[in-house]
């Protein structure tokens, strides 16, 4: 189920042309929830 989610994430993230809104409290949850499979970078 997650890679699902994952290969569509990568496949809309190809044809995204506007910012992503209310990023950063999504962000978060995923840091929470995946801390070990979230590059450091963010």
């Amino acid at each position: 189920m997650i890679k699902l989610f994952y290969l569509a994430l990568s496949n809309i993230v190809k044809r995204w042309s506007r910012p992503i809104r209310d990023w950063k409290p999504a962000l978060n949850r995923f840091t929470i929830q995946f801390n070990e499979r979230m590059p450091r970078q963010y």
